[in-house]
């Protein structure tokens, strides 16, 4: 049973449409405050009443904290003798007995191979002392650029960072020439680790326009050709280095550890938009341990992370979400796998780890959703009767609060799906963008445990707030975490009120950062005179006193894969097409792709119907499906040569025969787009788009 669980999965096909088979999937449900959620033979206890779960503090603003209790440890330190990441990692060393760490594999069908607590710190501690050695002094104002996809390597160069109070700045592996050479120069940076040669060689012609690098170390780089490279290297500048290289320099040369304060800066994390250049977010050594805290502040502690855990590390460390993961880990004494860096490969990895936790992003929960509910549609009769009472069964256990692993219905149905990840998940994260409720009730059904659901910003160190463990329903990102506040406030032109409990979120807190790395101009514009950071999202406070995102004030655009896309950007590159007179571009934040309504021109349209063979009025030319996929096919072509990358296209359009005007109420009077009048008036073309629409071939 459920072979048809894994089958494109494990192609790695890319996955969009979910094929839900009728009947097989549950609504929202709460257990009340008196309930615990049972998982196997563990039981979760919020600290907190699940249908009142925030507090509205006294004024006019309506600021909302978390509700708690006298139990409550302190909201911005989870362990007194942890106030940095320094002090973090030496809990986890003790509490794991100086156990396993960091795992990696060689390739498919190799084991996991592990370091420990005291192997990682052992190289930390020679590699900072190889830099130290080679010139770069100890302290925050030496800036080290981490330049390489996730790998255990990439931990260890971080905490020789911390060991010797150096600042990171990690980049994403996909991180164009411009913006790398900006992020340099903004940060003086002197140091880049990359994790192969090529991205080192991209800086080989631009050393001169970035004075301060002076030395570059790559991680794998190739023995053969080595000294020729190094020479190419040291002729524009810059000294060449192997990982190694700088390992055995610190082996020589042993430096004394420097270790940071709270108070010091950590790292600058650049944020990842579709437009404009890169913003350095600060944050120190105190704001990662608030986040840590502030996570920790809605669970009962036991439950959420030991040393017998396991977490795969598949997600960039440059993305504050996954380092915030990798910070809780170290604290735990978690041990952490990661994956082979080929995202095709990541379910093999997931079965030979077989992680306890899974931090996810939408994207890969939605992909084996849809496989699941696709197979069960396509599968026998028979097949499709037992995992529909499968489903009802547990669903009825999910009504009374009952969240398991360990019924029949788990060992004949659902083992194939919990196999998937491995077989022993504990509990599911998702982050980074929305997830449907349905995808969320899918696995508390089918995994059998604990699904939360997260919200945050870079700029505040990841965590905003997160749903709690034994809240059923979804739809929501939960309650913000230790004693961080939140307010929502009015956008007018958008018709959200905070007197209706809607509008921009704003948040204040100890893992809030103060300002963008020399960017005065841009942290006016994010933080205000009080501390409150305006995150640009548009909230909604839930009776149960939970927070749900249900737009963005600039409307840009996140995908389920965590992508940002600017449909304005898109409309306008769109519409210098005589084709095209005018475009509405919507994207789903549960959806991995981007569709539009379009206006198209009554004569240019003409000639598109005439090269595929079709006659008629402008109004049956809009209907005609040929028609249609022609102009699709023009937009698409048009958008690939203007630089328009593929998450950026649309999928799927709709052609409509009456144009935007003020008077239907489409514009405003200097003929602006009312994005949520398109969105209302066009709901159902959109929903239809997405249904029929099929982006996996």
């Amino acid at each position: 049973m459920a072979e048809f669980c894994v089958r494109v999965l494990a192609k790695g096909k890319p996955l969009s449409r979910i094929a839900s088979a009728r009947g097989i999937l549950g609504n929202n449900y709460a257990v009340t405050s008196s309930q615990s959620v049972r998982h196997g033979s563990a039981y979760f206890k919020t600290i907190f009443p699940v249908d009142d779960q925030t507090i509205m503090k006294e004024g006019p603003e309506r600021i909302r904290v978390i509700r708690k209790n006298e139990e409550q440890h302190s909201p911005t330190q989870q362990y007194s003798d942890v106030t940095t990441i320094y002090e973090g990692f030496q809990r986890g060393k003790r509490v794991s007995n100086g156990g396993q760490f960091l795992g990696h594999r060689s390739g498919p069908g190799q084991p996991y191979q592990w370091i420990t607590f005291s192997q990682v710190e052992e190289r930390a501690r020679l590699f900072g002392s190889g830099l130290v050695s080679l010139g770069h002094a100890p302290g925050s104002e030496t800036f080290i650029g981490i330049f390489s996809q996730s790998r255990p390597e990439w931990t260890i160069l971080d905490f020789a960072c911390i060991c010797y109070s150096m600042v990171s700045v990690p980049l994403y592996t996909s991180l164009g020439k411009d913006a790398l050479k900006h992020i340099a120069k903004q940060t003086n940076m002197s140091v880049l680790v990359c994790d192969v040669l090529t991205k080192a060689e991209s800086l080989l012609e631009d050393a001169a326009d970035i004075p301060h690098l002076k030395t570059i170390v790559v991680i794998d780089l190739p023995r053969e050709g080595a000294e020729e490279t190094k020479r190419r290297f040291d002729a524009v500048g810059l000294r060449l280095l192997s990982y190694d290289d700088v390992i055995e320099v610190g082996t020589s040369n042993p430096c004394d550890l420097v270790v940071p304060k709270p108070t010091d800066l950590n790292t600058i994390v650049y944020t990842s938009g579709t437009t404009g250049t890169p913003k350095g977010v600060p944050l120190t050594q105190s704001h990662h341990i608030v986040n840590h805290a502030y996570v920790h502040s809605t669970f009962d502690v036991p439950s959420f992370g030991s040393p017998d855990d396991i977490h795969i590390s598949y997600l960039p460390l440059a993305h504050v979400f996954e380092r915030g993961n990798m910070y809780h880990g170290m604290i735990q004494g978690f041990q952490a796998g990661f994956f082979q860096g080929d995202p095709l490969l990541l379910l093999d990895d997931l079965q030979t780890l077989k992680p306890t936790v899974f931090f996810g992003v939408p994207r890969i929960f939605n992909r084996i959703h849809h496989q699941v509910t696709l197979g069960v549609a396509n599968s026998s009769p028979v097949k499709r009767f037992i995992f529909n009472l499968a489903y009802q069964q547990k669903l009825k256990n999910l009504q009374k609060g009952i969240v398991s692993n360990d019924t029949i219905w788990d060992k004949v149905v659902f083992k194939k799906i919990q196999d998937i990840f491995g077989g022993r998940i504990r509990f599911l994260f998702s982050g980074a963008a929305p997830i449907s409720a349905e995808v969320a009730t899918f696995y508390r059904i089918t995994v059998g445990c604990p699904f939360f659901e997260g919200y945050g910003q870079t700029e505040t160190t990841s965590v905003i707030s997160h749903s709690v463990d034994i809240d059923m329903t979804s739809g929501h990102v939960g309650v913000p975490g230790g004693d961080m506040e939140v307010k929502l406030i009015d956008v007018p032109d958008l018709d959200y009120h905070a007197k209706d409990d809607q509008g921009e979120i704003c948040v204040r807190g100890k893992n809030v950062f103060t300002g963008y790395y020399k960017d005065p101009e841009k942290t006016k514009e994010a933080l205000d005179e009080d501390g409150w950071l305006h995150t640009g999202d548009i909230g909604r406070w839930n009776k149960n006193g939970t927070l749900s995102v249900i737009d963005r004030k600039k409307q840009i655009l996140k995908l389920a894969q965590g992508l940002y896309v600017a449909p304005e950007k898109i409309e306008n590159l769109y519409t210098r097409l005589p084709l095209l007179m005018q475009i509405y571009v919507y994207g789903d934040s549960m959806r991995d792709f981007i569709v539009g309504i379009v206006v198209p021109d009554p004569q240019e349209i003409e000639k598109v119907a005439k090269s595929v063979g079709v006659t008629g009025s402008f109004e049956e030319l809009c209907q005609n499906k040929k028609v249609t996929e022609e102009v699709l096919k023009v937009l698409q072509q048009h958008g690939k040569a203007e630089g328009l990358q593929g998450f950026e296209q649309v999928q799927a359009i709709s052609l409509n025969p009456e144009p935007f005007s003020e008077q239907n109420g489409l514009l405003t009077p200097t003929l602006k787009s009312k994005r949520t009048e398109m969105q209302k008036a066009f709901q159902e073309q959109l929903d239809e788009l997405y249904a029929t629409t099929d982006t996996t071939s």
